[in-house]
């Protein structure tokens, strides 16, 4: 059995906007031609896709299934057209805004070193859309924050591999006054903080009484979905930024920030997961990109382990 892909694309847009004249307007071109082309469709798969007893445009079970399916086929095919035109792989990921901003860089260059020629677009959206564009595989690769991850439905659908688990450290300017006194917990939160995430299944990993503690001193004063935003903050007052601890190796000396091991484990870790699909075969260079995340990890915190930290 074939499938025209025009004819593919065209019952795409009838089943979405629910009218053969919506989808003609949007495909500019006239309402019998485009009755013509799914009649076409119909006959090569042998099968009715829309029910022609009403007048309202109601697809049949098998315009259903196929309607579940055709998108991820029309993405595919364009992506091997593009690949095959152009030569070189194309790699699609998604991933968390903190994740592209502290993870992303040195695993891109370290790709970028071995596979010159493979061409990669790394966009962030939230985690429901990202995990339909998934599904219908427009997309390669998920990057998200483990505690996002446990909160998916159906995860047998996945391949879910755990590539980053590192502490967060709190960052702050040099001669901040939090030096002159004790770093405990309750000192550090007479201090406004600034962090880059502080939603529910965040929370949900703090024990409850140091959540409380957090509750009480208004915890956190700034939260902003930009890692450098954070950053900024500390270096231009006495916030205390709360980031991931390899991100803040990296980035803060060049602002003239110090860096302070938590006094206290309140649970919370900056831990990512990769996903794909499960019933997908793995793609060779996803398979290497996920190894370089856990790899790129694993050298960050083996120099971070030779590196003095202001507390020690």
């Amino acid at each position: 059995m074939s499938i025209n892909l025009t004819r593919l694309q065209r019952f795409l847009s009838v089943y979405r906007n629910e009218s053969f004249s919506r989808a003609a307007d949007e495909l500019g071109m006239t309402h019998s031609a485009l009755t013509k082309s799914v009649q076409l469709l119909e006959q090569e798969l042998g099968a009715d896709l829309f029910d022609r007893t009403t007048r309202v445009v109601s697809p049949t079970k098998a315009g259903h299934r196929l309607a579940a399916r055709a998108e991820e086929l029309l993405a595919f095919a364009a992506q091997v057209g593009e690949e095959a035109v152009s030569g070189q792989q194309h790699i699609q990921l998604i991933a968390g805004p903190a994740v592209i901003e502290a993870s992303l860089a040195p695993v891109l260059a370290a790709l970028h070193k071995a596979h010159p020629e493979i061409r990669v677009t790394a966009e962030t959206m939230p985690p429901d859309i990202a995990i339909a564009r998934l599904q219908r595989r427009e997309v390669h690769l998920l990057l998200y924050h483990s505690t996002t991850i446990r909160a998916l439905p159906d995860r047998r659908a996945f391949r879910i591999s755990p590539i980053i688990d590192e502490a967060y450290v709190a960052v702050v300017r040099t001669g901040h006054p939090l030096f002159d006194g004790d770093r405990s917990l309750d000192a550090m939160l007479s201090f406004q903080w600034a962090i880059p995430g502080y939603d529910r299944l965040y929370r949900s990993a703090i024990p409850a009484e140091i959540e409380r503690k957090y509750r009480r001193a208004g915890f956190p004063h700034y939260r902003i979905l930009s890692l450098g935003t954070c950053l900024a903050l500390a270096a231009d007052s006495d916030l205390i930024a709360l980031l991931p601890e390899n991100f803040a190796r990296r980035e803060a000396p060049a602002l003239g920030l110090e860096i302070i091991a938590m006094p206290f484990d309140d649970g919370a870790r900056y831990g990512v997961s990769a996903i794909t699909l499960a019933r997908q075969p793995p793609d060779p260079i996803v398979e290497e990109l996920i190894g370089m995340f856990a790899a790129g990890a694993v050298l960050a915190t083996s120099a971070a382990d030779r590196t003095d930290v202001s507390s020690r």
